[in-house]
């Protein structure tokens, strides 16, 4: 869908929506952080921005959690911060900044990309990154296939293997799962559960309440265009519309 069809779903959307806007946990899915000042890849976000995006959730006084204090419950409000694919300007260029604000954040692998691309995170700064008490790694499958597409023996291998290769180089428990493509089903998500994971992030966008399924919580994602007054709108729900693409 064109971005300024969607900024003018969004207007609607807002005049109409005021009245029945919620508080809930928001968690935030970003994917690369570059210094350029206009990316073209839609996951590609600016260096600026995504300060200003800190700048403005410090100024509002919301609480950004870790994935470890999200895992027992959920909390009535706050905001979680994520990266998708595990790119390697999540350390160089990111993590300072979030380093300097004092917030946790997360990042979700893709393990097959581990060594396979200078863009992506190698094993000595996944470790760098891991030793931060800020910094929680989770998994994103083995390659990033659509698990709805896979037999049960790929998804298995792809959600497990995943797992234990994280575990082993980082000596640590790796809960928290992201699904590739944010795509899941009930299958998915039982393998998801019986590896051993308690959290797990979709593309559904919108806010999670405390009762929200933990291994299918809604996310929201952010793009390249997201400026600070696109960014605050997504903040206040005004994007929330996002929500019906997946039904």
């Amino acid at each position: 869908m064109d971005l300024h069809i969607k900024k003018f779903i969004t207007f609607f959307y807002t005049f109409f929506n005021r009245a029945s806007k919620k508080r809930g946990l928001r968690a935030l899915k970003y994917h690369s952080i570059t210094d350029s000042k206009s990316p073209n890849d839609l996951w590609t976000l600016n260096k600026d921005f995504f300060k200003e995006h800190l700048e403005y959730i410090k100024g509002t006084k919301r609480r950004v959690y870790s994935l470890e204090e999200i895992e027992k419950d959920l909390p009535a409000d706050g905001i979680v911060i994520t990266f998708d694919d595990g790119y390697e300007d999540n350390l160089i260029v990111a993590a300072p900044i979030l380093y300097e604000f004092e917030m946790p954040f997360s990042i979700f692998i893709i393990t097959d990309y581990v060594k396979k691309s200078n863009n992506y995170l190698n094993e000595v700064l996944l470790k760098e990154l891991s030793n931060n008490p800020l910094v929680s790694i989770g998994s994103h499958s083995k390659s990033h296939a659509k698990l709805t597409n896979c037999s049960l023996g790929e998804v298995k291998r792809e959600i497990r293997d995943s797992k234990s290769y994280l575990e082993d180089l980082l000596g640590e428990r790796v809960t928290a799962f992201s699904y590739p493509h944010g795509k899941f089903n009930s299958l998915v998500k039982n393998e998801v559960l019986e590896a051993g994971y308690s959290l797990a992030f979709t593309s559904h966008y919108d806010i999670n309440q405390i009762d929200q399924d933990k291994l299918a919580l809604n996310t929201n994602e952010i793009w390249n265009s997201d400026n600070l007054f696109c960014f605050i709108k997504k903040m206040k729900g005004d994007w929330d519309w996002l929500k019906f693409r997946n039904l």
